[in-house]
């Protein structure tokens, strides 16, 4: 890492050279995930399957019935989702039907999270054949399993399913039990923008500034915050880019450390300081509600934070009407810092 200083008419600028390292997601090593049964709230109607000699509770849900539950982030749920498959047509419940000798039935499941629909998952199954099937007599089998991952940001979370269509879905709800992170993501106070980027099956919020709108986080030290940046690739965006993003950091504590905390005015700026990255386009992360833009490789940073209260600002530098998507972690036992 290099290092230079230059000023411009924004004021003392330091400016820190990022190699440009080809960081992709971090890889982590397989191991089997630990789930607990997370049981859905209100008023569910629930049904019986058989598999492998075991009876089952499966939740039953469909377009007027959503399935409900409530869960404490971060952590992961996982849903295990059987189509309710009609014995005569191969087709689905309520009615819905395919052609008779159809192999494959899709199905669409809605995601709301607090009220809000998130995303809409789309699936297809088959018959399980015998290897599930209903307790009770029906004219009904099990499809397959097909599963639903969703990510649970830091917070108390409602969550609610519906299915698109005529269709009828048994389901069982698991936690992840895995070892909690040690870092936690946080929301900055001020953004221009959302946007919800994909990998896999993974939800991943980023906060968009550009040249004209910083993203404004307020953050107590001491701690240390990761930046992880995306670059928006447009149209007319090629190969590899460099992008600077500008860090400035308000204290504004007096006497930092001693925890009085002044009234609110700011004791104390920081010169800016400005992170040259490159990047090229991703190959795994997609936007999920637009398709003008792509996002760009991973690349982060660390900011250290000194103790007190501190408002951080972060602009994107270099590209004339670019977007850059940020978004912040701390320590997860930095989070009860006191200014």
């Amino acid at each position: 890492m290099g290092k230079t200083r230059r000023t411009t008419g924004f004021g003392a600028v330091c400016c820190v050279m990022i190699a440009s390292v080809a960081v992709a997601l971090t890889a982590t090593v397989a191991q089997a995930a630990d789930w607990r049964s997370l049981a859905p709230g209100g008023d569910v109607s629930s049904t019986r399957i058989m598999v492998e000699s075991r009876a089952l509770t499966y939740y039953r849900f469909d377009s007027e019935n959503a399935l409900r539950f409530v869960v404490e982030g971060p952590t992961r749920v996982k849903i295990l989702t059987r189509l309710s498959v009609s014995n005569n047509l191969g087709g689905v419940g309520r009615g819905e039907s395919v052609p008779a000798g159809a192999s494959t039935v899709a199905y669409s499941v809605e995601v709301h999270r607090d009220g809000v629909l998130i995303d809409t998952r789309e699936l297809a199954t088959e018959a399980a054949s015998g290897k599930a099937y209903y307790v009770a007599l029906t004219a009904f089998t099990p499809g397959k399993i097909r599963r639903i991952y969703i990510d649970v940001p830091t917070g108390t979370h409602s969550y609610s399913l519906k299915v698109v269509g005529r269709a009828m879905i048994d389901a069982r709800i698991f936690e992840s039990t895995t070892q909690v992170p040690k870092r936690v993501s946080i929301a900055p106070r001020e953004y221009g923008a959302v946007e919800t980027l994909l990998h896999k099956e993974k939800e991943l919020t980023y906060y968009i500034t550009t040249g004209s709108s910083p993203v404004v986080l307020d953050v107590v030290g001491p701690t240390t915050v990761k930046v992880n940046t995306r670059i928006l690739f447009s149209a007319s965006m090629f190969g590899e880019q460099v992008y600077m993003l500008g860090v400035r950091d308000w204290n504004r504590v007096s006497g930092a450390g001693d925890g009085n905390q002044s009234s609110g005015t700011r004791s104390g700026e920081s010169e800016e300081i400005v992170y040259r990255l490159e990047s090229q386009a991703s190959q795994t992360v997609v936007c999920r509600d637009r398709e003008d833009v792509l996002p760009g490789a991973l690349r982060s940073f660390e900011l250290p934070v000194e103790p007190g209260l501190h408002t951080i600002t972060l602009r994107l530098l270099g590209i004339d009407g670019g977007e850059l998507a940020l978004k912040f972690y701390i320590p997860r036992g930095d989070i009860a810092n006191e200014p």
